[in-house]
């Protein structure tokens, strides 16, 4: 009898310890970054990085996100891998951070779409920004999460601008510019829908080219002689920089000039000066917009880099603040639960209020659209929210 009792002490107390040891709280909840820091969209990386760290700055200070589960606060720990601007990559360092540091949720950027097939194997949720491809949502993952607007909306809201303006002003002809990639093809097939539903707008042409391309001038000749009074395109910042310069140099004049993720960063006005004023691009954020916790973030961004927050810090942020909220939600680490957490928000964030379509774009997204003027990124539309009227037709290169 006593041995029979001894025996059972020893199972009980091999149980509890192994309950206790399984209930231990991490040090931190770590949450994967995917971006490029080096590379062609290394301009993103680094304005995302900062809306990371600050988000996650802000959260830590008071002990970062609690958990029922383990009925405490933890500490968010952002540890993140370097893309290079390579598909590939994304998609091997998104399987090294899960497989060797135990992530829970992800946020990411451009090419980390690759790696949408990783995270719905191994059911780890991600929020992404920088990521407009609608393509991927129409695929039915569920594990990719986007707060921000998507090719439809992009050129919604391009044609939406271009309908405010007064009907005597309005231009007539417009001309894509489309870049051979799954994006730019995508982009490409949403203004030519939008266009579609206009009688009022006639396209002249799409003038097809690769990425990194020498010479536009075959496409720059073609639509000045359609004579194209919108160019609308959505290359990556180099292409867009030498657009820019050959339609100087062959003096072509649209009415408006619309680059799609191009132009969204500094290097932008400080390579070209006035040559890249007057673009019209979709910023995803801005950050004259009132949403809550706006004024603190361009106060923190400024005292660490001389400016107010850059378009794509904010949407960082709010990545952030979503995953924070869904493990709060989920009262658990268990990813499945805070992905369904995820799906679920209805909150208020940097970038505006956030609820998720079933596709996991969001419901609510404002789609704000900025312009280069002297050298600065103004907000134009929505007309209500802008800081600056639009400048259109823009001025000829003779003029500038």
């Amino acid at each position: 009898m006593k041995k029979a009792l001894l025996i059972l002490s020893v199972v009980c107390l091999s149980l509890l310890t192994t309950l206790t040891w399984a209930a231990s709280p991490p040090q931190t909840i770590k949450i994967g970054g995917v971006y490029s820091l080096t590379g062609s969209d290394s301009n993103v990386g680094k304005q995302v990085e900062a809306g990371y760290n600050m988000a996650i700055e802000d959260l830590n200070r008071s002990g970062g996100v609690f958990v029922k589960e383990f009925n405490k606060r933890i500490p968010l720990e952002l540890v993140a891998y370097d893309m290079e601007a390579n598909a590939e990559k994304a998609v091997s360092r998104t399987e090294t951070l899960i497989s060797s540091q135990n992530v829970k949720a992800f946020v990411g950027t451009t090419f980390f779409a690759a790696a949408a097939t990783i995270l719905e194997r191994s059911k780890v949720p991600a929020v992404a920004v920088a990521s407009a491809g609608q393509r991927l949502h129409d695929r039915g993952f569920k594990f990719w999460f986007n707060p921000l607007g998507t090719s439809p909306v992009i050129a919604m809201r391009i044609f939406e601008l271009m309908d405010s303006l007064p009907k005597e002003k309005r231009p007539a002809k417009f001309v894509i510019f489309e870049e051979k990639s799954d994006w730019g093809s995508e982009m490409s097939e949403y203004f030519q829908k939008e266009l579609g539903k206009r009688s009022h707008y006639t396209l002249t042409s799409v003038q097809k080219h690769t990425m990194m391309n020498k010479d536009y001038s075959p496409l720059i000749l073609a639509a000045k002689s359609a004579g194209a009074e919108v160019l609308l395109a959505s290359p990556i910042m180099p292409d867009g920089m030498s657009i820019m310069r050959q339609m100087k140099e062959l003096d072509f004049n649209p009415k408006a000039v619309v680059m799609i993720r191009a132009c969204d960063d500094l290097p932008w006005a400080r390579a070209l000066g006035t040559i890249g004023d007057y673009v019209l691009f979709s910023t995803g954020w801005h950050c004259a917009l009132k949403f809550p916790g706006v004024d603190e973030l361009n106060k923190k961004h400024a005292e660490k880099y001389h400016r107010p927050a850059d378009p794509m810090t904010g949407p960082a942020y709010a990545a952030i603040q979503i995953i924070a909220s869904a493990i709060e939600k989920a009262g658990t680490l268990d990813t499945v639960k805070i992905r369904d957490a995820i799906a679920a928000t209805d909150m208020m964030t940097m970038t505006g209020p956030v609820k998720f379509k079933s596709d996991g774009t969001n419901q609510t997204t404002l789609g704000p659209l900025a312009q280069w003027q002297n050298g600065k990124q103004e907000l134009v539309f929505p007309l209500n929210l802008a800081t600056r009227p639009l400048a259109y037709p823009i001025l000829k290169w003779s003029e500038r």
